[in-house]
């Protein structure tokens, strides 16, 4: 079985996804702050709020996203270990290598329907997993856990496993 984690890039991009998450927050934030009230003492509580609940929330959660984000693959399939949820597919529940959004960014990635998965973990907050409007298909990402993925490690230990998802 073997590991492939986020490469370096695309953990500088979660992270300044995150950032510009919280400027964004900040701003709003700040914009109704200033137009509820001009009394300088709510703005600094309201940024002392903000700052401690949603910027150190937001820096925990990416962190343990850069550094959990993986997949595992061996003979029988791959497990995939998202932030919030861990799900196993065996090979033949794979429809095809296929674009698809993984967090606002367009990665290419083994397509599955999620009612072919096996969730061992999932969070309530998840929403691949409970959010009943969503696709019924998820992808699960390789361009982003492998430089070139199609020709690394990853690429060929998914050719040996399942070449059929190469024609």
């Amino acid at each position: 079985m073997t590991n492939y984690y986020l490469t370096q890039r695309f953990m500088y991009y979660y992270a300044g996804l995150h950032i510009l998450i919280n400027l964004v927050f900040f701003g709003f934030a700040i914009g109704w702050v200033v137009s509820v009230s001009q009394d300088v003492s709510v703005i600094v509580l309201c940024l002392l709020i903000y700052f401690v609940i949603l910027g150190i929330g937001n820096t925990i959660f990416i962190s343990y996203r850069v550094i959990h984000e993986h997949i595992h693959v061996s003979e029988t399939g791959v497990e995939y270990h998202s932030p919030l949820s861990i799900v196993e597919i065996p090979w033949s529940s794979f429809e095809k290598i296929a674009y698809g959004w993984h967090d606002y960014l367009r990665v290419e990635g083994l397509l599955v329907d999620t009612s072919r998965l096996h969730i061992k973990k999932s969070s309530l907050f998840d929403r691949r997993t409970f959010d009943p409007f969503s696709s019924r298909k998820m992808i699960i990402p390789l361009s982003c856990l492998s430089d070139n993925w199609r020709e690394s490690e990853l690429g060929r230990q998914i050719k040996q496993y399942a070449p059929n998802l190469f024609l």
